[in-house]
């Protein structure tokens, strides 16, 4: 009889850098504690405590122990990088007009807009503080760089096109730049940090880049198949907002011109619940789901690709893991 094993979670894969993800939240936390008994040390805390997986915190460790290099230097890193993540997040939610993250209510719901705004520039501010503690000029415009291509991403929004291929480029661009230059960000400092040459700096970035699309293009995906109770995410919120995600670009080229409960998300007018029941239907047993999950293992395969330079290790072996991991993800 042949035994199946299941895929390994989300904390056996971090387990190598385990230890250094809690001294990374050490490193948070102390950047609420400065505001500590005040309104803002308040928002602080509930947004770091809410800001998610640390999954880039644990890029960045990965990263730098692929040669040994996981130091105070990598924690301060490991921290920016999430102050940073944070304020997006914030900002973000504002910006969409979100009312909640990963099940409890947005910042800007919880307080005001203004309280929200103010925190996620403080953020911003902390990661600054973080990164210039390390003295790489290097390091400090990357941060820079990433931020104004995440601004500058909130710009671009991707519309109806009689070319598939342009609306799938489009698409991609956003993604690499809203979310996946982040990740690359990580792993491409953790790199400079470590005085890698600058070929290795790139093989990494682009690993991170790869790995940060797939890791959207299956939050897409779980936008029409995930569970709301899980993902903290009501199912459908990108369709409701009109946002081409590859699976709706999938279903689009299939199905061309013909009329459909999708397509009407796109068009003018607030399309129903019965509505949005029906074009998730659609999406879900027309294979356009399925070829979405074939795009996030693309990028997937390529983000390993980016490894093949680099000496075997546990966190080698996490880093692909990772791979793996967040192309099939459940939340």
């Amino acid at each position: 009889m042949k035994t199946t094993h299941a895929a390994p979670t989300l904390s056996e894969i971090l387990e190598p850098v385990a230890a250094w993800i809690e001294r990374g939240n050490g490193r948070l936390d102390e950047v609420a504690r400065r505001e500590s008994g005040t309104a803002l040390g308040s928002i602080l805390e509930f947004a770091i405590d809410a800001s998610g997986k640390r999954v880039r915190p644990a890029l960045v460790f990965l990263t730098s122990g692929l040669f040994g290099e996981i130091d105070e230097g990598a924690i301060d890193l490991a921290a920016a990088a999430e102050c940073l993540h944070t304020a997006t997040l914030i900002h973000d939610d504002i910006v969409d007009d979100a009312d909640s993250r990963r099940g409890r209510d947005a910042i800007h719901v919880n307080w005001s807009e203004g309280a929200a705004v103010l925190t996620g520039d403080y953020l911003f501010a902390a990661a600054a503080d973080l990164v210039a503690r390390l003295n790489r000029p290097r390091i400090v415009t990357l941060f820079a760089e990433t931020i104004m291509r995440m601004s500058r991403s909130e710009f671009d929004i991707p519309g109806v096109d009689s070319s598939p291929e342009r609306m799938m480029g489009a698409y991609v661009e956003k993604i690499e730049a809203k979310t996946a230059s982040l990740f690359g960000l990580c792993c491409e400092a953790a790199a400079v940090l470590a005085d890698r040459p600058p070929a290795e700096q790139l093989a990494l970035r682009e690993y991170g880049l790869n790995l940060g699309n797939s890791f959207q293009v299956a939050d897409d995906i779980l936008d029409i198949t995930g569970d709301a109770g899980v993902t903290g995410k009501p199912v459908g919120s990108d369709l409701q907002q009109g946002l081409l995600t590859s699976p709706s670009i999938h279903f689009l080229r299939m199905r061309g011109a013909e009329p459909s409960a999708v397509a009407r998300f796109f068009e003018n007018g607030a399309p129903d619940a019965a509505t949005l029941e029906a074009a998730l239907t659609e999406l879900d047993e027309s294979g356009a789901v399925d070829r979405a999950h074939a795009d996030a293992d693309r990028f997937g395969q390529d983000a390993r690709q980016r490894l093949a330079s680099f000496p075997d290790g546990a966190c080698a072996r996490a880093l692909e893991g990772l791979t793996h991991y967040v192309a099939s993800r459940a939340s």
